[in-house]
Parts: C-alpha cells; sequence; structure tokens
C-alpha cells in the first residue's frame, strides 16, 4: 500500500470516528450530564469540557491528514504533469529529427521508439497512447518494406501522413495535459491538417528534377555503390540532386547523401549536414578528392 493510500485510510478513520463520537454525544451526552451533574457545577463543566477536546482532536487529525493527502496527490500530479510534457516533447524530437533526415534509422529510431511506448503507457491517457500507435504502426510499415537496410527513406507521401498523425497525437496530448477540457476545434484541425499538406507539396516540389534550362550544372561526382552507379549533382542554384544509373531519384537528398557517406567512408563533419546545399557540396567535394588521390 502506497503512503498516500495509507494517508487516505487514516482519514477515512478518523472520519468514521467523528461520525460515532457526535452521534454518541447528540444521543448520550444530556442523561449522561444530568446523572453526574443535576445542578450543573464544576464536575459537569469537565465533562462538557472533556468531550469537546476529544472532538476537537480527532477533527484536528482528520483535517491534517486529508491536508497531507491533497499535498501529496498535489506533488504526484505536479511530477507525472512534468514527466508527460518531456516524454511528449521527446516524441516530436524524434520525429522531427526523423523527417530533417528523411529516413527511418534500424540503430536510431527502430530500437529507441519500443521503449517511448513503454514510457507512454506508464504515464499517458488511453487517447495519447491510440494516437502515437498509428505513428509507430505507421513507421513499422515504411521500414518493414525495406528492412534489409540500415535506413530506410521516408517518400513524400509518407511524409504528409506521419505529419497528419504527429498533429493528431499533438491534439490528444493537449487534452491529456488539461491545456483544454474539450477537444479541439474541428474546424481549426481540418485547417492545421491543410497547412501541413500544403507546406509538405512545397517541399516536394522543391525536390522536383532541375533540368538544364532550369539551372546549369556546376559540379558532379560520381558514386559506385553496391547497388548502383550515382551521381551526386550541384546547380548554379545550389540546389542538390541525385541520380541513379542515369535515372532521376525522387527521394530525400540528404537521406541518399548520408548513405553514400557511410558506404565510401568520407566522414563529412556533423557541422556540414546542417543543410542539404552543403552537405551535397561536401560530398560531391570528398568523392572527388578520394578519386584524385
Amino acid at each position: 500500500m502506497s503512503k498516500l493510500d495509507e494517508t487516505r485510510k487514516k482519514g477515512t478513520n478518523t472520519l468514521i470516528a467523528l461520525a460515532v463520537i457526535a452521534v454518541a454525544v447528540y444521543f448520550g451526552f444530556t442523561p449522561l450530564y444530568e446523572v453526574i451533574t443535576p445542578n450543573g457545577g464544576v464536575a459537569g463543566a469537565v465533562v462538557g469540557a472533556s468531550f469537546g477536546a476529544i472532538f476537537v482532536i480527532i477533527l484536528t487529525m482528520y483535517l491534517l491528514n486529508k491536508q497531507t493527502e491533497i499535498e501529496q496527490e498535489s506533488k504526484k500530479s505536479e511530477r507525472v504533469f512534468d514527466e508527460k510534457v518531456k516524454l511528449y516533447y521527446e516524441i516530436y524530437n524524434e520525429i522531427e529529427s526523423m523527417l530533417k533526415d528523411g529516413q527511418i534509422s534500424k540503430d536510431l529510431e527502430m530500437k529507441k521508439l519500443p521503449f517511448i511506448m513503454a514510457r507512454l503507457i506508464t504515464i499517458a491517457s488511453d487517447e495519447v497512447i491510440k494516437a502515437f500507435t498509428e505513428i509507430f504502426t505507421l513507421i513499422v510499415t515504411i521500414y518493414s518494406k525495406e528492412s534489409e537496410q540500415d535506413q530506410v527513406a521516408i517518400q513524400p507521401d509518407n511524409e504528409k501522413k506521419l505529419l497528419e498523425r504527429l498533429l493528431n497525437f499533438a491534439k490528444s496530448c493537449r487534452m491529456d495535459l488539461g491545456i483544454s477540457d474539450v477537444p479541439i476545434d474541428t474546424e481549426l484541425m481540418r485547417m492545421a491538417v491543410e497547412e501541413v499538406e500544403q507546406s509538405s507539396n512545397i517541399v516536394s516540389i522543391r525536390g522536383k528534377e532541375i533540368t538544364s534550362e532550369t539551372s546549369p550544372e556546376h559540379s558532379h561526382a560520381i558514386a559506385d555503390m553496391p547497388d548502383g552507379q550515382y551521381k551526386v549533382v550541384r546547380y548554379k542554384n545550389a540546389a542538390i540532386r541525385i541520380y541513379k544509373d542515369n535515372e532521376y531519384l525522387e527521394v530525400n537528398v540528404k537521406g541518399e547523401l548520408k548513405k553514400i557517406n557511410t558506404e565510401l567512408d568520407l566522414q563529412i563533419d556533423e557541422r556540414d549536414w546542417g543543410n542539404t546545399q552543403k552537405a551535397g557540396y561536401m560530398i560531391i567535394k570528398a568523392i572527388n578528392r578520394k578519386k584524385e588521390i
């Protein structure tokens, strides 16, 4: 039995004792008082004061127990609230990192997400767990299609689905944390989803193939990989595109660059992965430098 349960039990016992004493005093105090002191006097005053003192002592015990119970409940709620906020933001950061990289990693996300689920089950509400399960299921589905790879690229359509489920998860977190007692307005949620989809579409458009008419080629490098020949191209407008066996790849560029970096052991500095343009430029330089040696 926890300390909080023990405190509640003591409070209940004290309340019962108060009720018993109140009933006993109501029905039995007057006859007793008349028998002991038919004409009043000091003895009657002592008996009255004794009953009053006993009643006050028990009432004080009850109030102290109730105060202790409230304080313990408050501390527990505060601690659980803080842990929930930390965990929910950790999930947001994990999904954000995954989408920025454009890939799901076996050694990072796939190994970490089950533990996040276990922690959610410990402190989160059923609705939050259900919302995160939808995210987890989608991530596992994406990864299982190419499970033989250590890193699996997230395609644009799956990126949209992931963002939509993340918004639904945020809605559940909002309710669980008590930010609002009612679900977020349906129209407001619809507008948020539409904005996310529009943002994803813009990103997808920016990732389309660039022709020589759009922007001339600035530099390129050829990387021989186990699954084919990759060509990393940097254009005059600083955009980076990747071709595999002369076919344009409509995938997350940074994810493919990281795959090339790992396979060829180019050892690109972590600071150079801040944006795709810089990472692509460093990859091209590293491949060409390696071929010159």
